[in-house]
């Protein structure tokens, strides 16, 4: 996957790492920010027939949102899923481990008993799981003096079913 940069000479980034779903890949990049710049990523998604696309909590928070509207029950369990995952995802430790990006939490095995939340929203369960495991990687490359909690709170204000204007609130802070 590619996308242009930014910048004044219209350079392009590609991805060392792609993760092909059903109708969608998502890529990682090389990023340069946060306590080891070594170790961090930036996450696009394509999905076929559309622009490559930067992800955002908002998106996943509408989609879950919208799946919590339709089986209540399921999607907590999904998210206390999610919140769990948080705990046990590590930062990347080196380069190296960075350009493997092995993700071990949303395997399909693992994802498999919330599948019928794929019936409601845009997006497959695998698709959001994949989507954080990435994002827990990059908040976990922050320096612990000044951590990231924007997912690990969010995630808390969802389960405790807070009301929807503290929900994007949360998922709409800029960093």
């Amino acid at each position: 996957m590619e996308y242009s940069l930014k910048d004044k000479n219209g350079g392009k980034a590609y991805s060392f790492k792609e993760i092909k779903l059903n109708g969608v890949t998502i890529g990682v990049f090389a990023g340069n920010r946060g306590y080891n710049p070594d170790h961090d990523i930036l996450i696009k998604y394509k999905e076929d027939g559309k622009r490559v696309r930067t992800p955002k909590h908002i998106h996943w928070v509408i989609d879950v949102l919208i799946k919590k509207e339709h089986n209540k029950e399921l999607t907590l369990r999904f998210l206390r899923y999610l919140r769990d995952m948080y705990d046990r995802v590590k930062g990347f430790e080196s380069k190296q481990d960075r350009d493997k990006c092995e993700l071990t939490e949303t395997t399909y095995e693992k994802l498999k008993e919330f599948e019928e939340l794929n019936r409601y929203g845009e997006y497959s369960v695998e698709f959001i799981g994949h989507l954080i495991e990435l994002m827990i990687k990059m908040e976990k490359n922050m320096p612990p003096e000044n951590p990231a909690r924007v997912f690990k709170e969010l995630i808390d204000s969802m389960l405790k079913e807070k009301d929807i204007f503290v929900i994007v609130s949360k998922a709409t802070q800029k960093r």
